[in-house]
């Protein structure tokens, strides 16, 4: 048993950096173990899952966090953005959230502080 960092990555449209409009977008979501909850490993993360998924590593050197005045999402939630070629999109490209959680046998769970 031991203590782990999980966050959970929704990228909401791979194949949109730095693509036309109307190239084909998929949305994917991974529970990932990461060492830390750091903005610039997420970002990392998001990089990598979304290369892995297709996406070009050098389309999304632009990307950046939002800053949580433009997010309207709950707290705790980081937010990625980047925008393709000629197009401004409503969605940003990737949200994050990050917990601790116990690892036993390969499994993982929640962990959630208890009022007292």
């Amino acid at each position: 048993m031991e203590l782990v960092t999980l966050a959970h990555v929704t990228l909401n449209r791979v194949g949109s950096a730095g693509m036309p409009a109307w190239a084909s977008h998929q949305r994917v979501h991974r529970v990932v173990e990461v060492g830390d909850d750091s903005p610039q490993t997420l970002r990392e993360l998001v990089m990598t899952l979304a290369v892995q998924n297709g996406e070009s590593r050098e389309a999304l050197e632009p990307m950046w966090q939002e800053s949580r005045m433009n997010c309207s999402h709950e707290p705790g939630v980081v937010v990625f953005n980047i925008q393709g070629q000629n197009v401004q999109y409503g969605e940003p490209y990737a949200f994050c959230s990050v917990h601790p959680a116990l690892k036993i046998d390969g499994r993982y769970f929640k962990l959630e502080e208890v009022a007292t």
